[in-house]
């Protein structure tokens, strides 16, 4: 294959500045070529774009002989930089070569070569011919060399340098005018935060320095957006005045008002789905407010609901919510704007999976909240004893129960061991929350059992926090080898007293024993006694008994 002789020019670098900064910018802003997919995968086979005064002239594709795509558009757009100023306005010439058995086309300007079109470079994907390729090089071309003998005009370079020191002044005004107004929306806001949140300042806790901050950081983010889209108007408008980067702020100007025109057109397809989110969260609520009423009602004993009793019926909204929060979220997913991304989508799998991951002591706990709720084994007020913990029961959470001990200590048990342990109550089976409590004593059989009876009552009757009714009663719990095992059984008005009155029980015990003369220490005989130990008849009824 024959190659032309002008192929061989050497590439030469750019001379001045405008040049550089015009194919760097192209760079930032144009999207590369790829490679055909007949084409070998190196960088020098790749097709390539001869760009000319900022503006894209014809794209080669074919290798000639050794010299790649890339490699003729160096060359090509060296021709172009020497041409001289005079020459720009001549006429572009298109004439057919032969090389070897195929056909071509190259661009001449007043005999001078510019490039050649061949018949590799036509894209086999585009209805085009080498023809049209040619003729829109040329056309191309044309417009390149007319804007930059426009570009060397007086009056055109003075008009651009004029707008762009207007626009820049301009700029500057603007920018302090959205700083100004930075400033005084600042003020204005902090002004309402401090109004609206006076009344709110609760405990010590001064939220307006929250809101200080907030507010400052909103106002920040807003005020540099501005100023960089000004900014950003200002390079499209200082590039559009020069006729050699009127392309590079055309293209700046079309990104900007694509950019408008996507997000406008996904705030308007985002519609839709935002108003049934909205209609779905303001059902949910409205049916989870319902059922709350409803379940309310029956927790205040006003409204009698199958299966829904008044100590279940706090366990029950809370599951019902999550439910109905549950159902809500599942159903609104879809709507969501930019659900279908994969970006969000990953985002649900992480969230999901640290979820599961580490809530699972929390959800163990939960549902052995909900076990204790519907077993209703205890709830606030209850005097319990729990293991080594006893207490009055102050609250029972979702996760973890409180105890109030009787040293006003406050014990936390989490709900997986409430489940695990034995739970007393002292005051499930008691009206008003009172609390029954109990004292054992052993007293020898030569002591009438009638009389034990009559005294450990006279002790109880002796104690402020004790009832009255029902009164306390006694029980003899064994009948030992040595001694009678009594236990008294008396209610206490509020658990809390349980301590105290246990404490006071056993003075008042020792005190009434001590003074009828009755020893509580229960005898145990090495040795069997002279004669038998037992309560006559006459005795049965020894003071303070009673016939």
């Amino acid at each position: 294959m024959l190659i032309h002789p002008s192929l061989g020019i050497p590439v030469r670098i750019f001379r001045s500045w405008p040049r550089i900064l015009g194919l760097l910018l192209m760079l930032l802003t144009c999207p590369p070529a790829w490679a055909q997919a007949d084409m070998p995968d190196s960088d020098g086979a790749r097709e390539e774009t001869l760009t000319f005064a900022n503006r894209p002239i014809f794209t080669f594709r074919e290798t000639i002989g050794t010299v790649t795509p890339r490699e003729r558009a160096e060359l090509s757009l060296a021709r172009l930089s020497d041409i001289d100023d005079a020459l720009l306005s001549h006429e572009i010439e298109l004439k057919g070569i032969t090389i070897g058995d195929r056909q071509g086309i190259v661009l001449t300007l007043d005999g001078r070569l510019l490039f050649g079109v061949a018949p590799g470079d036509v894209n086999p994907e585009a209805p085009e011919t080498i023809e049209t390729l040619a003729a829109d090089a040329k056309g191309k071309l044309t417009a390149a060399f007319a804007a930059r003998l426009e570009q060397r005009r007086p009056i055109v370079l003075m008009r651009a340098i004029a707008i762009s020191i207007g626009s820049a002044i301009a700029l500057l005004g603007l920018v302090w005018l959205v700083w100004q107004l930075r400033i005084r929306f600042n003020d204005w806001a902090n002004a309402l935060i401090a109004r609206s949140l006076q009344r709110a300042t609760k405990g010590g806790l001064d939220w307006r320095r929250y809101g200080y901050a907030f507010t400052a950081r909103v106002v920040q983010l807003m005020t540099t957006f501005t100023i960089l889209a000004l900014i950003y108007l200002w390079v499209t408008l200082v590039l559009t005045a020069f006729p050699v980067t009127q392309p590079l702020g055309a293209q700046l100007s079309h990104i900007l008002f694509a950019l408008m025109q996507k997000l406008g057109e996904s705030v308007v397809s985002a519609i839709p789905g935002v108003v049934t989110v909205a209609v779905i969260v303001l059902l949910a609520q409205a049916f989870n407010l319902s059922i709350s009423n409803v379940i309310e009602a029956a927790e205040q004993g006003n409204v009698r609901i199958p299966l829904i009793d008044p100590e279940t019926a706090g366990a029950t909204k809370k599951i019902l919510r999550i439910l109905i929060w549950g159902i809500a979220l599942a159903v609104a997913y879809p709507y969501i704007p930019g659900s279908d991304s994969l970006a969000f989508q990953g985002l649900s799998v992480l969230f999901g999976l640290m979820v599961s991951l580490g809530s699972t002591g929390v959800v163990s706990q939960m549902m052995s909240g909900t076990v204790l709720a519907y077993s209703r084994s205890l709830r606030p007020g209850d005097y319990v004893q729990i293991d080594a913990h006893e207490g009055t029961v102050s609250e029972v959470g979702a996760i973890s129960t409180k105890l109030i001990t009787p040293t006003n200590a406050e014990v936390t048990i989490p709900n997986s061991v409430l489940v695990e342990n034995t739970v007393i109550n002292f005051s499930q089976r008691l009206k008003g929350g009172a609390s029954l409590i109990s004292t054992k004593v052993t007293i020898g059989y030569d002591t009438p059992w009638r009389q034990v009876h009559a005294m450990l009552t006279m002790a109880a009757d002796k104690i402020p926090q004790i009832a009255k009714q029902p009164a306390p009663y006694v029980y003899q719990r064994a009948l030992t080898d040595f001694y009678v095992e009594y236990e008294l059984f008396a209610v206490v008005t509020r658990p809390v007293d349980r301590v105290p009155a246990l404490s006071g029980l056993h003075g008042a015990i020792q005190d009434v024993f001590n003074e009828y003369g009755v020893q509580i220490m229960s005898p145990q005989f090495y040795e069997q006694p002279p004669q038998p130990l037992i309560v006559p008849k006459e005795r049965w009824f020894t003071a303070p008994a009673k016939e």
